[in-house]
């Protein structure tokens, strides 16, 4: 009989602690992105909106990595994960081309863009020829120089490239500009997402400025 009313008592005391308890949260809540600019390219542009999922047979985009989304017309790594888009055209050092995106990066984010690269698989910081611009939230970096781009929540990047150098702008103001040319033949175009949350809209590529 004792031993009838302890079991009782311990199954009453935690029923009572149960009630007492938030229900559990299965569901992480995620971030609202903002809304992203409404573009428009003509036919000479190789475009990607990220209003839906660029597919492995896509001619003008590769996209890989682990645990990115398609989100609100955007393409990014929120908790966790990585992305990377490269454009598969590779440009030659004779060529000029340009290569436009929207750009969303918060908190510990950091957005690697990439040209004239050895490779497609090219990383930052592997040793290999090439530009790196790495891009955080309201700066940029370039050879060790820090660049101010601005205070606004998504930003505008535009990178015109050729022979004779490359021209970066943000929202349309030029922040960087060279006078020396790819020295290893041209190549390799991406945006590689290095921590969160990164996220890229509206990118376009094509041959001339």
């Amino acid at each position: 009989m004792k031993k009838n009313l302890i079991i009782l008592s311990l199954v009453l005391l935690l029923f009572i602690q149960s009630c007492g308890k938030e229900p559990a949260d299965t569901e992480k809540e995620t971030a609202a992105l903002p809304e992203p600019a409404s573009e428009s390219y003509g036919t000479e542009w190789a475009y990607a909106g990220m209003d839906k999922q660029i597919l492995a047979d896509d001619p003008d985009f590769a996209v890989t990595g682990s645990g990115f989304e398609y989100r609100d017309g955007w393409l990014g790594a929120g908790d966790g994960g990585y992305f990377d888009l490269t454009v598969n055209y590779e440009p030659g050092s004779d060529e000029k081309f340009c290569f436009e995106f929207d750009a969303y990066v918060k908190d510990n984010g950091v957005l690697w863009f990439g040209f004239w690269l050895y490779g497609k698989d090219s990383l930052p910081n592997d040793g290999m020829p090439g530009e790196w611009i790495k891009l955080r939230e309201h700066s940029a970096l370039y050879g060790g120089v820090p660049y101010d781009t601005g205070k606004k929540e998504t930003v505008k990047i535009k990178l015109n490239a050729g022979p004779d150098g490359f021209a970066l702008s943000v929202d349309g103001v030029e922040l960087i500009r060279t006078e020396h040319g790819s020295d290893n033949g041209g190549g390799a175009v991406k945006l590689r997402s290095d921590g969160c949350p990164v996220y890229i809209s509206n990118v376009a590529f094509r041959l001339g400025n």
